[in-house]
């Protein structure tokens, strides 16, 4: 008899989906994970990773929007939420080399790419960031987590930092993808998941919506193999 393997739980993570747009086409920068990774190895992806300790440290240049946390399931725990969200920007500075931050106090730092802003008296700016959705790994599998998609205008970078795109290799082959603004359809010929299709969906139907102030609700998993989405 074969024994139960027991589940794992996800880990917290986060991703930050960066987009122009110009009229109805939406940009988004992208890269491909390399083929020895041991998560989602050779597909494109936003930046993004696991929350670290350090990330519950830094201080923040701006508050992220309160009502994120009501959507992230943290407990409606704002300190939390803006430790997921603070994840988003340091993994998405060590992938594509851009810095989501503006002149403030970070704060007592050890972390190397914290340290980076630090050097330029500068801290996450979290205000930026809207809320996109949530999604987890299915059960079953070995690495497993519970990751918040947040996104950020482009064009609203006011970091005095290049904003040159120059990652640590993590992602590979990174561009700005051009992608179709209808939700039902992302032409792409990339090789990408579909929790990834997913969140492009999303984003385009809300940042083409007419709310200023939009913000993501859904999360996505699989079960058997098909898509759930609460």
């Amino acid at each position: 008899m074969t024994t139960p393997q027991p589940q794992i739980k996800p880990k917290d993570a986060a991703s930050l989906v960066i987009y122009q747009k110009s009229g109805s086409e939406v940009k988004v920068l992208m890269g491909r994970r390399p083929s020895k990774s041991r998560f989602m190895p050779d597909v494109y992806v936003f930046p993004g990773g696991g929350v670290e300790l350090a990330d519950s440290r830094v201080r923040s240049a701006t508050e992220l929007n309160t009502k994120f946390a009501q959507e992230m399931a943290v407990s409606a725990s704002q300190a939390r939420a803006k430790t997921i969200a603070a994840a988003a920007i340091r993994e998405t500075f060590e992938e594509t080399g851009l810095m989501i931050s503006s002149e403030g106090y970070l704060g007592n730092v050890s972390d190397p790419s914290w340290l980076a802003f630090k050097k330029l008296n500068e801290a996450p700016d979290l205000g930026l960031l809207r809320y996109l959705g949530r999604a987890i790994t299915p059960a079953g599998q070995p690495i497993r987590f519970h990751a918040r998609f947040f996104a950020v205008k482009f064009e609203d970078l006011n970091s005095q930092s290049s904003q040159e795109i120059n990652g640590n290799g993590e992602l590979l082959d990174l561009q700005w993808v051009p992608f179709s603004t209808s939700a039902e359809e992302i032409l792409s010929d990339l090789a990408l998941r579909k929790v990834t299709r997913y969140m492009l969906s999303q984003l385009c139907e809300l940042v083409l919506s007419k709310d200023a102030d939009w913000m993501g609700k859904t999360m996505f998993t699989q079960r058997n193999g098909q898509v759930r989405i609460t």
